[in-house]
């Protein structure tokens, strides 16, 4: 039987969140369709693909627009590549990921009459995005077929922009690389190590996570945070400045990284807004406990305060310090958080939410 051909379209497929979440899906639904993978810039894939999907880049590099006019024709170019990348392949239809990838896939689907499903993978009420493509967002938007967003709070930001029949709220799924890896060992046999991961910029606030293990008792603890970033060059300088050199490891981007879930006993994650935080889902699946701001959007919905995990509130190194210090001074405290977690996420695992999407696309494809 002849499978449907589909295309994904996203920037690049580095090592982001949006990228794994991706990943993970087109990893699945190949059995099912025939996948392209459309980024704007030749990138090596950060996250291991299938080897029967198809990946087509736009450019061979990525260049800066240095003003309004080049940046208007620069993406009129990508515009005008992907539509023949869409031609050449006679795609049934476009799933769009990010932003600028909405956008033009959505002008891609009219172009070629075919249905479009954009997924919105940051939080609109923090994105700070160029007014021209605040605009553009919300003209294009109204002509996807379906806009997958991943939370009800962001949801909301959306009706009365898209028909609301057209929004779909579907989560991230744990990606089953990261589940088969999973060693889940009694927290006496694991590292004092406390985890943080995601990109370093200042929205993850990790130099507020450094604050407040300074403020700890860590003796024999470490704080290891995984990621790279604007923001490293700072980072290192705040270890500096408040002698934990000794404590405090910046690992920069981690292939392997269930070997950092399966190691520490703790994660902190010290957010300002998230769209979704899979970090946080991938630690409690792996049975760590966890503490995180109250940030919108994500942690709320996945932790109860004090029974699953903490929450302090956001830009506060006292409260993260407080709860943190609970748990390394807690050895039961860390086993009852870390056992509930994995029960907390395991609506995330993989063939739970394939199962979701897999029912989405096949609404839109000719039979």
């Amino acid at each position: 039987m002849k499978k449907h051909k589909i295309a994904f379209l996203i920037n690049s497929l580095s090592s982001g969140g949006a990228e794994r979440v991706l990943t993970t899906l087109v990893n699945n639904l190949i059995t099912s369709y025939e996948i392209t993978i459309i980024t704007f810039h030749n990138i090596a894939p950060f996250y291991d693909l299938h080897k029967n999907v198809k990946h087509i880049h736009c450019l061979d590099k990525y260049e800066p627009s240095s003003n309004f006019f080049e940046a208007i024709k620069n993406n009129y170019l990508l515009l005008r590549k992907i539509n023949d990348i869409s031609r050449e392949n006679n795609f049934e239809l476009m799933i769009n990921f990010m932003t600028t990838a909405n956008v033009l896939g959505t002008c891609i689907g009219k172009l070629n009459c075919i249905p479009v499903i954009i997924s919105e993978r940051t939080n609109p009420y923090h994105q700070e995005i160029p007014k021209l493509w605040s605009v553009l967002r919300l003209i294009s938007y109204r002509f996807s077929s379906i806009l997958v967003v991943q939370t009800e709070t962001i949801k909301k930001f959306f009706i009365g922009k898209v028909n609301e029949n057209k929004l779909r709220i579907l989560p991230n799924p744990i990606s089953n690389e990261l589940t088969n890896n999973r060693t889940l060992v009694h927290h006496s046999q694991k590292k004092n190590i406390i985890l943080s991961v995601g990109r370093l910029t200042s929205l993850k606030a990790h130099a507020i996570l450094i604050r407040a293990f300074a403020l700890t008792k860590y003796n024999n603890w470490e704080l290891w945070i995984a990621g790279d970033g604007p923001e490293y060059n700072n980072l290192d300088n705040l270890i500096t400045e408040l002698n934990l050199s000794d404590h405090v490891k910046l690992l920069g981007l981690v292939k392997d990284i269930h070997t950092l879930y399966n190691t520490a006993k703790i994660f902190a994650f010290s957010s300002t807004y998230e769209g979704f935080p899979n970090a946080l889902i991938e630690a409690m699946h792996f049975g760590l406990a966890c503490v995180s701001t109250d940030c919108p959007t994500g942690p709320g919905e996945l932790i109860k305060d004090g029974e699953n995990g903490y929450l302090v509130p956001i830009n506060n190194p006292d409260q993260m310090s407080n709860k943190l210090n609970s748990l390394m001074l807690n050895p039961s405290k860390i086993e009852s958080f870390g056992e509930k977690s994995i029960i907390t996420v395991q609506q995330f695992e993989e063939e739970n939410v394939i199962g979701q999407w897999k029912y989405i696309i096949n609404s839109l494809l000719k039979s």
